[in-house]
């Protein structure tokens, strides 16, 4: 189940990127570029919450700190996320990767400017991954997950992940490991999870509605174009064709020009027959 050869285009892409920025981070760490991509596109809570800088809570998923870092992460989101994206598709699970990375940015971001290090950088993906493994316990509740040597179901490894996330940050420091983040990764996976959803049904409701809004708007053009027919324009033709076009004064022949464009206007707006059967029904 594990890195299955289905490997998705959003997986290969995803991995993609984070080796490509690393690269990235590998030539600009030296000279006058050092650190550039960190400066800029780490998350620092303390320039998230305070000065706005919303992106941060994306480009910090893609900055790794070292080679280790970055091939865990793509390990783990390789192994992990092959499956979730096959149950899922490409675009649902691109949403659970950045729900899961900016909800666990966000928070724990928050924990850390009110707990005096607003100002210490995160970067890794290990934040979204968490999502992702959520999902994946989710799904394939009995899969085997390694905890050192030992073979545990995922939807207790899961659980067992998080206390380690939740214990760490307890603890202070933790060695340079983000342990909140990846605590509120798993909040995120399951926020994307709860609500995903009902969401779609919302959006999907919503335009619907503006497409009924659309419709209506454009009945009722041509149901006052129908009426203007009825009202100027056909007297005007009898009239024409009883005593010639000589015989129309200089306002039929306005109303006449106003209804050959209104003609163009309102072509392809609606079905107004089948506007009319949906109404009565």
């Amino acid at each position: 189940m594990f890195g299955t050869p289905s490997t998705t285009n959003v997986i290969r892409n995803l991995i993609i990127a984070c080796l490509v920025v690393f690269v990235l981070q590998t030539f600009t760490g030296m000279g006058s570029l050092a650190g550039t991509l960190e400066r800029w596109g780490s998350l620092v809570p303390g320039m998230v919450w305070a000065k706005g800088q919303a992106w941060r809570l994306v480009t910090y998923m893609f900055l790794h700190g070292d080679v280790w870092h970055v091939l865990f992460n793509l390990l783990g989101i390789w192994m992990f996320g092959t499956p979730v994206a096959n149950q899922l598709g490409d675009r649902k699970f691109l949403g659970l990767f950045f729900v899961s990375g900016i909800v666990a940015g966000l928070f724990s971001g928050f924990f850390y400017l009110a707990g005096g290090s607003g100002m210490v950088p995160v970067i890794g993906a290990s934040g979204a991954l968490f999502g992702v493994m959520l999902a994946f316990a989710r799904f394939f509740p009995n899969a085997p997950v390694i905890l050192l040597i030992f073979p545990v179901p995922a939807r207790i490894a899961v659980w067992i992940f998080g206390a380690i996330a939740l214990f760490s940050s307890m603890g202070g420091g933790g060695g340079g490991v983000a342990h909140l983040t990846h605590l509120f990764g798993l909040l995120g996976g399951w926020l994307f999870l709860r609500y995903e959803e009902p969401v779609e049904m919302w959006i999907a409701g919503l335009a619907k509605r503006q497409e009924n809004q659309r419709v209506q708007k454009a009945a009722e053009v041509l149901v006052d174009r129908e009426e203007y027919f009825d009202t100027r324009v056909d007297p005007i033709l009898k009239k024409i064709s009883k005593y010639g076009i000589e015989s129309l004064t200089r306002q039929e022949k306005t109303i006449l020009e106003r209804a050959s464009g209104m003609k163009k206007d309102a072509d392809n707006l609606v079905d107004l027959k089948a506007w009319r059967r949906e109404r009565d029904r």
